[in-house]
C-alpha cells in the first residue's frame, strides 16, 4: 500500500513532463499567415530527427553579408519520403528559401516550406511541400509567384 503513491506520483509526473514535449511539435512559433523568401549559403546543416536545421548567411540585395537565418524544417524521416536525403544539402552551397517567418524573431528564424538551390534544383523542408519527384516547372512557378 505504501508504493501506491509513489506509482501515482511517479505517473503524475510523467504526464506533466510529456505536455512541453508535445508542445514542441506545433509551428505557432512561426507566423503562417506570413511568407519570407531569402537567398545566401548555408553556413550549418543538421539531417536528424526531430526536425532538419540550417543556418543561412543571407545575402543583402547589394550582394554583403546580412543576417544569419535559423530554418527549422520538418522531420528528416518524413523529408527523407519527399526525396530530400542527407546529401541533398551542403554546407557552403547558395540557397533560396521560402517560408514562415518566426513570430519573435522574423529576420532570424523561419520554419522551411521550399529550398532551391542555386542549379534550380528543388528541395522539400516541410511535410505540407511538395515532394522532388513533382516537375522543376510547377515549382518554379509556385516559389516565383510567392
Amino acid at each position: 500500500m505504501k508504493r501506491i503513491p509513489k506509482i501515482a506520483l511517479a505517473c503524475m509526473m510523467s504526464s506533466a513532463l510529456a505536455v512541453p514535449v508535445l508542445a514542441h511539435h506545433s509551428a505557432a512559433a512561426f507566423d503562417s499567415q506570413k511568407t519570407v523568401q531569402v537567398k545566401g549559403t548555408v553556413k550549418v546543416y543538421s539531417f536528424k530527427n526531430p526536425h532538419v536545421y540550417m543556418t543561412v548567411q543571407v545575402r543583402n540585395a547589394d550582394g554583403s553579408p546580412g543576417n544569419l537565418m535559423e530554418v527549422e524544417a520538418g522531420a528528416a524521416s518524413v523529408l527523407n519520403g519527399l526525396g530530400f536525403t542527407k546529401e541533398s544539402v551542403k554546407v557552403g552551397e547558395e540557397v533560396t528559401i521560402t517560408g514562415n517567418p518566426g513570430r519573435n524573431a522574423p529576420d532570424k528564424l523561419m520554419l522551411g516550406r521550399d529550398l532551391v538551390k542555386a542549379d534550380g534544383t528543388y528541395i522539400p523542408l516541410n511535410i505540407s511541400s511538395r515532394s522532388v519527384y513533382t516537375s522543376k516547372d510547377a515549382v518554379a512557378t509556385s516559389i516565383e509567384g510567392t
